[in-house]
């Protein structure tokens, strides 16, 4: 469940970055930077897609096992993958090997 709860703060974040790089193209000065602007949101967007890929991949693993877990210890592990800043476990999360 902490891996979900952390994919989901980056899928947020990364849709954050898109709207972000296509109000900046929207703006852009000059076609290279539009074009380089452009190219960031293109990049963005396939870094979404694979998020939400590892997303549904967890959810599929989590969602048959999750009568037999303990409810408080989902809590705490939802708890724990908000409140923390963790980009060293964001990767394993992303590449989840265990699945």
């Amino acid at each position: 469940m902490y891996c979900v709860e952390v994919i989901r703060a980056e899928i947020e974040l990364q849709q954050h970055m898109i709207s972000s790089s296509v109000d900046a193209a929207g703006r852009a000065t000059t076609p290279e930077l539009r074009q380089q602007w452009i190219d960031t949101s293109a990049e963005l967007i396939q870094g979404l897609a694979k998020l939400e890929g590892v997303l549904y991949r967890l959810q599929v693993h989590m969602l048959p096992r999750l009568h037999a877990l303990d409810s408080l210890a989902l809590a705490e592990a939802i708890r724990q993958a908000s409140t923390e800043s963790a980009p060293d476990h964001t990767s394993d999360c992303e590449n989840p090997t265990w699945l």
